[in-house]
């Protein structure tokens, strides 16, 4: 258990919602300049300022830490990859939510509930990696600690442009073990007054204009990077709203090895439930065939956890064998060596689809048995112009080009 010398009545996640908009970047937030208005209070009574600037001082692990007494701003300037052990953490942790490892952030950071794991595990169903990190810092406000600004560029799937983004992180000693950990619990009212402070200061100030101007042109130069980030967090919302009204939980233990996402088939028929118990049949939402086939994400005793549609589901493990890494579909899978030869065989057909699942697959040709024909990701609720038919697959107008879609992921209208 980590030693929180911060805690108090007030919470960090709560503060941050009250005094800073937010802009989404890169799955996380960049906080804007609305700390304009209390660094331009500050700045109203000038011989007030002073006086404070003349008081600033670094704190130092000879600090004596006083939860009632005013922690005195620093008046040294931002810091670029000043120390190790804080670089070192920080990789770990954008690491971690690239892949969204939440065992790994449960060790490295504190108060993560299980709303927020899931949120970073949906997240980085779209990331591909968190690149050019740089960690920019000041001096925290009690001893040992600091306040990261940490820049990068994030690769989300399938689109080319990178995302730059600016998360704040509030990092502390553990007084136990010696060493760093992300901070995300309550916070005393003079601490939060410190962080406040340290977001009004110019050199912050200006970084985070500096990163808002980079983050907007980004997405003026690409427009699938703007509909995307337009529509992330509304999709995680509901990914998330999904799990927890399906009573998903997430195993801190388990979650390195379920990243690795593997596509199990069905050996016979057996039911689905929305949890791991068969001592009644209230939890049946669906039957299964032999040889049907879905993405695998866990294990909890004798049942495999897998995607079905836009949830977490259960089915016996007794009647489950691994096939291979998953294709179409982030959540049920195709079958991985489906393939057809377009040209003659497709039917035509009129009208339109819409996508019943996250995450899906969009392909130049009816075939998943390589990556290199995927034009990009269809959600559940976009909808497509039908152009032909093809051997479970429909063939679409996605984007003024020609792509395949597998129709176990989408609806005829």
């Amino acid at each position: 258990m980590k030693n929180r010398r911060g805690r108090g009545d007030f919470d960090i996640r709560d503060f941050l919602m009250q005094h800073y908009q937010y802009l989404i970047v890169g799955g996380l937030f960049i906080i804007l300049v609305v700390v304009l208005a209390i660094f331009s209070a500050r700045h109203k009574d000038g011989s007030s300022k002073k006086d404070k600037d003349e008081e600033a001082t670094e704190v130092s692990s000879d600090t004596v830490y006083d939860e009632n007494a005013e922690i005195p701003l620093p008046d040294e300037e931002l810091k670029v990859d000043a120390y190790p052990e804080v670089n070192a953490l920080v990789s770990s942790y954008f690491t971690a939510m690239a892949t969204g490892d939440v065992a790994t952030l449960s060790d490295i950071c504190s108060d993560l509930d299980d709303a927020a794991k899931i949120r970073i595990q949906e997240k980085a169903n779209y990331t591909e990696s968190y690149d050019d990190l740089k960690c920019y810092t000041k001096p925290g406000p009690i001893p040992d600690s600091y306040i990261v600004f940490a820049y990068y560029k994030i690769k989300y799937v399938n689109i080319d442009t990178k995302a730059p983004g600016l998360s704040s992180l509030y990092v502390c000693t553990d007084d136990t073990t010696g060493s760093l950990y992300v901070y995300n619990g309550d916070l005393a009212e003079n601490v939060s007054n410190y962080i406040k402070g340290v977001a009004a200061q110019e050199d912050v100030v200006a970084l985070l204009s500096e990163v808002d101007t980079e983050y907007n042109n980004a997405i003026e130069s690409d427009k699938t990077l703007k509909a995307f980030m337009d529509a992330l967090p509304a999709r995680l919302d509901e990914a998330v709203a999904a799990r927890l009204a399906s009573g998903s939980t997430v195993d801190d233990a388990s979650v390195s090895a379920d990243n690795v996402e593997v596509t199990v088939k069905l050996t016979d028929a057996v039911r689905i439930r929305s949890s791991a118990d068969d001592s009644d049949t209230s939890n049946v939402i669906a039957k299964a065939m032999a040889g049907d086939t879905y993405t695998k994400i866990g294990e909890e005793g004798n049942w495999t956890k897998i995607r079905y549609k836009d949830t977490e589901a259960y089915v016996s493990s007794d009647y489950v064998e691994v096939v291979d890494t998953p294709s179409d579909s982030g959540s049920e899978s195709g079958d991985d060596s489906s393939t057809s030869s377009e040209g003659d065989n497709v039917s035509s057909a009129s009208g339109s689809i819409t996508v019943n699942d996250s995450g899906v697959r969009v392909r130049s040709s009816a075939d998943t048995n390589s990556n290199d024909n995927i034009l990009g990701k269809a959600d559940s609720g976009e909808t497509y112009t039908l152009t032909g038919e093809v051997d479970g697959w429909y063939q679409i107008d996605y984007k003024g080009q020609t792509g395949y879609i597998k129709s176990d992921f989408a609806n005829k209208n």
